[in-house]
């Protein structure tokens, strides 16, 4: 029997809405099946019942820069997406420091 802490935490939280089309995993890894798409909603909030350290995701279309994460949130059971579908605002509400957030770089001419 191991006295490491598990890596999955328990937060019930609301997530609000993705703002981006977001896939469902059924574990927090991008090699795990999608099995649900999510489209953006704006009236659509979504609820977490934790979150897990999984695969970091870097998704570089959000307006306001790239996002980086390793944060996965839980939204039932076998219902996993990564932390870079919803805002990156409140996910650092919630987790601090589980999203990183970088401007693009422009070139000065």
């Amino acid at each position: 029997m191991s006295d490491s802490p598990s890596p999955y935490q328990i937060l019930p939280a609301r997530l609000g809405p993705v703002w981006r089309d977001a896939n469902i995993r059924s574990g927090p890894s991008l090699d795990s099946p999608v099995t649900e798409l999510l489209l953006p909603d704006a009236a659509v909030c979504h609820e977490a019942e934790g979150w897990s350290p999984g695969d970091e995701v870097v998704e570089g279309d959000h307006p306001g820069g790239v996002i980086t994460s390793s944060v996965w949130f839980r939204l039932g059971s076998d219902a996993w997406t990564s932390a870079v579908n919803f805002e990156p605002v409140t996910v650092a509400a919630l987790l601090p420091g589980a999203v990183t957030v970088s401007t693009p770089r422009t070139n000065a001419s």
